[in-house]
C-alpha cells in the first residue's frame, strides 16, 4: 500500500468518526497549522480510542470475563535409541537441531479474554511460555492459542445450532487421548440435539487451514451420543481428513520431495470411543470413567517408490507392511473444582507409525529429541527422507501414562505427571526408550 493511499484511508476512517460527534472539536485537542497532517488524523484517531474506553459493559450488553493461570513447571526426562542417551549428551549436539535438556525448568503464564451476549460470544488465550535459566531462559515465546468468535443460528428449547469461526486447538472441540494437537485454524458448526428418554447427541464439523500458499485444507466431523438411555453411557466417532486430492506440488519441488511432503498428510483418521461414567459409593460418590477408543488411518499406504534423480527409492519405512492402528484405555478418578479436591488418570497407548499424523501426536509419544520425522529426515518435512533405520517421528510406540491432581487451595492446584514408551515395531527406526516425569503448579485467577 503506497504512502498517499495510506494516507487516503487514514484520512476517510477518520472523516467518518468525525461526522457521527457532529464534527465537534474538544477543548483538549489543538492543532498546529504547521504540523504534520499525518499527526492530526492521528490525534481524532486517539481522542475516539480513548472516548470509546468509557462505553461500559452495560451499555453494550454481554459479560465479559478475564482470567488467567500462572504456571511453574518441572520436567525430567531420559530418552535412550539403540542404549545411547539422547539427552544432555555432547557426543550428539553437533548433529541436533537444538539440544534438549535432560532436566528443564518452564515457567508459563496464560491470559483468557471471553465476551459473550445472548447470542454471539467471543474467546482469546495468549499463551506466554518460557525456559528458565540465566543462560538458558528466554524471554520471548509468545503464542496466540485462541482466538474465535462465534454466533447461535437456531436458539430452540431442544435443537441448537451454533457457528464459530477462528483459532483453536483441535483437542478444545474434539475428543481423544492420543491426536487432535494441531491448531484449528477455521469454521466450525456445532449441532446439539436432546431427548428426554434417549439422551443428548451432537454433531460438530468443520473446515481447517493446513497450508495458505498450496491452497491445502482439511475437515473434521464428530458426532456423539451422551448419557445413552439416561444412562453413564457415552459414545463418540470421529473422522478427520489431512489429504489434498492431487498433492502438495510445491513450486520448486521434485517429484520425490513432493512425494515426501504428501506423504506427511496423507491421512483419513477415524476414530470410535466409549466411555461409561457413575458416581460409585465405595469410591466416596467421586467420578468414575471407564474408556477405550480405537484408530484407523484409511489412506495409509505399506509401500511406494518414487524416482527419486533417476533411482527408484521406497519413500515408506514401514518394511511393504501398513502400520495404521491405534488403541488406549483407560481409567480417571474424581474432579477438581476447589480446595482439597483430587483426581487420578491412567491409560495405556498402542500406536502404529501410520495411525495418525505425527505432528498431530497428544499422546506419550517418544520423545524424540533429535526432532526426526517419520517419512523426512526432520520433522518440519525438509531433509530428504528417511529409511527403515533412521526413521523416527512421534508415533510407533506403546506405553501408559499416570496423571494426578491436587487442589491445595482454591486456586492453587499441583499436577503430576508420569509416562513411559517405547518402541513398538523395532524395525521402523531401531529401539527407543522414552520416560518422563513432569510436576506444575498452577495458579488460576
Amino acid at each position: 500500500m503506497s504512502r498517499f493511499t495510506r494516507k487516503f484511508f487514514t484520512a476517510l476512517c477518520s472523516a467518518l468518526l468525525l461526522l457521527g460527534q457532529g464534527f465537534a472539536q474538544s477543548a483538549d485537542v489543538q492543532f498546529d497549522d504547521k504540523s504534520d497532517p499525518d499527526a492530526r488524523d492521528m490525534d481524532a484517531l486517539r481522542r475516539w480510542l480513548r472516548d470509546k474506553r468509557f462505553v461500559t459493559m452495560k451499555e453494550i450488553g454481554g459479560d465479559l470475563s478475564l482470567s488467567g493461570e500462572v504456571r511453574t513447571e518441572f520436567q525430567a526426562t531420559n530418552e535412550r535409541r539403540n542404549g545411547i542417551q539422547q539427552r544432555d549428551n555432547p557426543n550428539l549436539a553437533p548433529n541436533f537441531p537444538k539440544p534438549r535438556a535432560m532436566y528443564a525448568w518452564d515457567v508459563e503464564v496464560n491470559l483468557m479474554i471471553d465476551y459473550r451476549t445472548d447470542r454471539t460470544w467471543a474467546a482469546i488465550k495468549i499463551e506466554l511460555d518460557q525456559d528458565m535459566g540465566i543462560r538458558s531462559g528466554t524471554t520471548n515465546r509468545i503464542r496466540l492459542e485462541k482466538a474465535y468468535l462465534g454466533g447461535r443460528i437456531l436458539p430452540g428449547d431442544t435443537l441448537i445450532i451454533d457457528a464459530e469461526i477462528g483459532r483453536r486447538n483441535l483437542f478444545n472441540v474434539f475428543d481423544s487421548k492420543v491426536q487432535f494437537s494441531s491448531l484449528f485454524d477455521g469454521v466450525l458448526f456445532r449441532f446439539n440435539k436432546a431427548f428426554d428418554s434417549l439422551g443428548d447427541y451432537y454433531f460438530n464439523t468443520g473446515a481447517f487451514l493446513v497450508d495458505d500458499i498450496t491452497n491445502h485444507y482439511g475437515w473434521i466431523s464428530e458426532m456423539g451420543a451422551l448419557g445413552i438411555a439416561n444412562t453413564g453411557m457415552n459414545a463418540k466417532y470421529s473422522i478427520i481428513d489431512w489429504y489434498r486430492p492431487g498433492g502438495e506440488n510445491e513450486s520448486g519441488n521434485t517429484a520425490y520431495e513432493t512425494a515426501l511432503t504428501n506423504q506427511r498428510f496423507r491421512f483419513l483418521v477415524s476414530q470410535i470411543t466409549a466411555y461409561y461414567q457413575f458416581y460409585p459409593s465405595w469410591m466416596w460418590k467421586k467420578l468414575v470413567k471407564f474408556y477405550a477408543a480405537g484408530l484407523m488411518n484409511h489412506f495409509a499406504l505399506g509401500s511406494k517408490v518414487v524416482n527419486n534423480g533417476g533411482v527408484p527409492t521406497e519413500i515408506i519405512p514401514t518394511g511393504g507392511h501398513k502400520a495404521n492402528i491405534a488403541w488406549y484405555a483407560g481409567v480417571s478418578i474424581g474432579v477438581v473444582r476447589k480446595q482439597g479436591d483430587w483426581a487420578l488418570d491412567a491409560n495405556y497407548q498402542w500406536v502404529q507409525a501410520q495411525a495418525y499424523p505425527e505432528f498431530d501426536n497428544l499422546g506419550i509419544g517418544r520423545g524424540n529429541a533429535a526432532g526426526i520425522g517419520l517419512y523426512t529426515l526432520n520433522a518440519d518435512g525438509t531433509g530428504g527422507g528417511t529409511t527403515s533405520k533412521t526413521a523416527v517421528g512421534n508415533t510407533n510406540f506403546k506405553g501408559f501414562e499416570i496423571e494426578a491432581l491436587y487442589s491445595i487451595t482454591n486456586n492453587l492446584v499441583v499436577q503430576q505427571n508420569f509416562r513411559y514408551s517405547n518402541t513398538l515395531n523395532t524395525n521402523i527406526g531401531g529401539n527407543e526408550k522414552y520416560r518422563q516425569y513432569e510436576m506444575e503448579f498452577i495458579y488460576a485467577f
